[in-house]
């Protein structure tokens, strides 16, 4: 599954920001990381060793903790290598985390009605370049600027190469100025 980049902007005030990165924040690396038991606690009762078949029928998918995780963080598991989110963590108001294969945007909705009084930019790329890509604020709930391009489209590659901070030939693109669209260099789209 490819990972998803997540950006994670907080504006409205130093030290309201600054409590809810510590929020968020995954207890054994501390701000800068993030851990969505935080935002939305997985109950003791769900599952959480690798399942299989006989254990998806004994317990149900939704208390197991891939179903669960999906259900309530949009995504199969928590984030991915917390302990690099702090590392890369500079100190001001955004953070930068990774999550398996989806974005969290509803987990990040229900963050921004905790913190009513802050607005929180939320922005995500895959590592597939092109492919879920978006960008979102929120503020008490509700989005108030949305940006969600269509899939392979050009505006959907520049804004995943903007959020990952790299070049298009980083990712095996090339600029097609006749089409206006990137392709991979093999000469297929992807």
């Amino acid at each position: 599954m490819p990972t998803v980049r997540n950006v994670l902007n907080v504006q409205g005030g130093g030290a309201k920001a600054a409590a809810l990165l510590d929020f968020i924040a995954d207890r054994r690396y501390g701000r800068g990381s993030m851990d969505f038991n935080r935002i939305t606690p997985m109950p003791p009762w769900v599952y959480r060793q690798p399942t299989n078949l006989a254990l998806l029928e004994k317990y149900g998918e939704e208390n197991c903790s891939r179903g669960w995780c999906l259900t309530h963080w949009g995504t199969p598991q928590n984030v991915l290598r917390p302990e690099k989110s702090a590392k890369e963590y500079d100190g001001g108001s955004t953070i930068r985390f990774d999550t398996e294969d989806r974005d969290v945007r509803e987990l990040v909705r229900k963050l921004s009605l905790v913190f009513k009084e802050l607005t929180l930019d939320y922005l995500w790329a895959s590592e597939d370049v092109g492919s879920s890509v978006g960008a979102v604020q929120f503020r008490d709930g509700e989005a108030t600027i949305e940006f969600v391009p269509t899939p392979g489209t050009r505006a959907a590659v520049e804004k995943s190469l903007d959020i990952l901070g790299g070049r298009a030939a980083d990712y095996g693109l090339i600029f097609d100025p006749v089409t206006g669209s990137y392709e991979y260099k093999g000469g297929s789209n992807a």
